[in-house]
């Protein structure tokens, strides 16, 4: 679900508002909403009369975003400094909070030629950090994906793709999904994209809204965020050989492609609000293009 406005803090009931102040540790006098994201929960800077900030989450329970909220700050500690560091979380009512510190910087809108070379150091680090994945009470990615693939045997006939490869090669890559990606053991993010990455002033990167209880294989990250970099101007093929993942067998890659690329593809043309259709239909042409060049080369 896409937002054209957040939720405000401020919008909330009484007991959250106040739960925030606790964890302030002051009531809360500014609050600036983080720019409108694709789910409607509450994502705010806040700060209190001493000057103090939090970045705080919040949302009710029952819809999928206060559980998110709620897994977002089970995973803080795992994710280290990855991402922001968690100040507390809490439960407020029907309500998941979580509050963060402030990350100072911007919210990557172009990969750069030197965010890339940070981000590949930021894969490194997760393959050593995160697989095997570090929390319990977590579920294959694979799994829960399956809902959503795009069914290429359908798809190709209603809504042929712009690709060179039979489309009975996309259904038969498809049909592994399951196979080939739920065995992974590495805890997975899910949602890579530049929208869910800072970059600091000094260049580094931070990966936010770690919201999945998910495992998947560990390279898959890496290959969720390389259409996104193909976006700006990079090569996919290129940087995953510089990865840490170059190894990573060609197969099992495709298979993650078209899973995917059938998901992007059918739902960038549905009804809705046209930056998630945007974004979708951005993610669709880079992953076709980029499976297309892999079959090719076979």
């Amino acid at each position: 679900m896409s937002v054209d406005r957040r939720p405000l803090l401020s919008e909330a009931p009484d007991l959250v508002q106040d739960c925030v102040a606790g964890l302030l540790g002051e009531p809360v006098l500014v609050e600036q909403a983080a720019a409108a994201g694709f789910t409607p929960s509450i994502a705010s800077i806040v700060m209190g009369r001493s000057g103090v900030r939090l970045f705080v989450k919040a949302a009710p329970v029952g819809n999928g975003l206060g559980e998110a909220v709620e897994a977002g700050a089970v995973l803080a500690d795992a994710v280290g400094d990855l991402g922001p560091r968690l100040v507390g979380a809490a439960t407020c009512g029907g309500w998941r909070v979580a509050a963060y510190h402030v990350v100072d910087g911007v919210t990557i809108e172009s990969w750069s030629a030197a965010d890339v070379d940070e981000f590949l150091r930021i894969v490194d680090r997760m393959r050593e950090r995160l697989e095997p994945c570090p929390v319990e009470g977590v579920r294959p990615y694979a799994h829960d994906f399956v809902p959503l693939l795009g069914d290429w045997a359908t798809l190709g006939v209603t809504r042929p793709p712009p690709i060179s490869a039979p489309v009975a090669r996309l259904a038969e890559l498809e049909a592994r999904w399951t196979a080939v990606l739920s065995p992974g053991v590495a805890l997975h993010h899910g949602d890579l994209r530049r929208d869910n990455v800072i970059r600091e002033p000094g260049g580094r990167l931070r990966i936010v809204d770690w919201t999945h209880l998910w495992t998947a294989p560990g390279w898959l990250d890496l290959v969720r965020v390389l259409p996104d970099l193909a976006s700006c101007g990079h090569d996919p093929e290129s940087v995953l050989r510089r990865s840490c993942w170059r190894d990573t067998p060609a197969d099992d890659v495709n298979v993650a492609l078209a899973g995917l690329a059938g998901r992007a593809w059918r739902d960038c043309v549905l009804p809705g609000e046209p930056r998630l259709r945007t974004m979708q239909r951005e993610q669709a042409e880079q992953l076709l293009s980029w499976l297309d060049a892999r079959l090719r080369r076979k």
